[in-house]
């Protein structure tokens, strides 16, 4: 069992600030979550992280430094980083879309490279990222790699699972925001959570009206990537929520990630009632991918286009997350009444 460890800012004033950039390899995701509880008091600010970790600190943190899911996460309650790392530039990243992220540092724009440097002088109280099975933070690489150390010696960190489905996530986020003062019943979230309450009910309804309608998610590159479900919190939640989302029985290799690889010419095993296809702009556009592989065109969802824009960046906070669903829901009432 891991060792809980408390971080304070007395100890946090005794570490030395050894800045230095370092690149690391992002993992992607396993399938553990982590406990995540957070604790507003009087006195100033308690947290205990995805990890097990609990970090106390003597006043409720403002200068904050960010990986770009968590400003994702925080920036639609109030709660704006100094500073953000991320897997791109911020006004191309997927995930932070949408988003207002003028006066922002950017501290990093590919996993496992961020300018610590820059972090530190900074000054910021809290370091807030995405906790992965296997000790990964986003972004970072491990805990133990060198990186998040030097992270962890110019400022405290907390972590919140990424491993959960989406909308578990998303009540996560909402209670550290809660903590970190936000009013998180009010205004414009208020609004953007009763839109995502809906949404999702709307969806139920749908699934509940074609019972046993399948899908599958994919991400075409260099083969057919199958997604494997449990790995991505969206997934997780539609298959909770009535969608039958299948996986390959093809095992992932050492480069596919949390997707089987999938040769082309067995594409014609994937038939499914939906296709989820990964909009991410590392994946080969539907188009083109027809023309190049022909075997994907025999398949009913695209034959009938019952194929679905689909991205994992988009599970990080209410508004965008609704609009994802929007779109199943909207290819689900879309099939036959039988599912078929």
């Amino acid at each position: 069992m891991k060792t809980r460890r408390k971080i304070t800012t007395r100890a946090l004033a005794a570490l030395g600030l050894g800045v230095l950039v370092l690149v690391q390899t992002a993992c992607a995701p396993g399938a553990d979550p982590g406990a995540t509880g957070a604790t507003p008091t009087s006195s100033g600010f308690h947290y205990t992280d995805a990890r097990g970790d609990t970090v106390d600190l003597d006043a409720v943190p403002h200068k904050i430094v960010m990986s770009e899911q968590a400003a994702a996460a925080l920036i639609p309650y109030g709660i704006r980083p100094v500073g953000i790392w991320g897997s791109s530039t911020p006004d191309k990243s997927g995930v932070l879309k949408g988003l207002d992220l003028s006066g922002i540092e950017t501290l990093g724009v590919s996993y496992g490279d961020v300018d610590v440097d820059k972090l530190a002088s900074l000054q910021p109280d809290l370091v807030i990222t995405g906790w992965y099975a296997g000790d990964y933070l986003g972004g970072l690489g491990a805990q133990d790699a060198e990186i998040s150390k030097q992270v962890e010696q110019v400022a405290p960190m907390i972590t919140v699972s990424a491993q959960k489905s989406a909308s578990a996530s998303l009540d996560d986020w909402r209670a550290l925001a809660s903590t970190l003062g936000a009013d998180v019943d009010s205004g414009t979230i208020a609004a953007e959570k009763t839109t995502y309450d809906d949404a999702v009910s709307k969806l139920k309804a749908a699934l509940a009206a074609r019972p046993g309608t399948t899908a599958y998610a994919v991400a075409p590159s260099t083969q057919f990537y199958v997604a494997i479900p449990n790995e991505f919190a969206e997934l997780i939640d539609y298959k909770d929520w009535g969608l039958d989302v299948r996986q390959s029985s093809v095992a992932r290799d050492a480069t596919s990630g949390s997707f089987s690889p999938v040769s082309w010419e067995n594409v014609g095993d994937y038939a499914s009632d939906l296709l989820l296809y990964d909009t991410r702009s590392w994946t080969t556009p539907l188009a083109q991918v027809e023309r190049d592989h022909p075997t994907v065109a025999t398949l009913s969802a695209v034959a009938q286009g019952h194929v679905v824009d689909w991205t994992t960046d988009a599970t990080f906070n209410y508004a965008s997350y609704s609009q994802q669903i929007t779109l199943l829901t909207n290819a689900v009432t879309a099939l036959p009444a039988s599912g078929k």
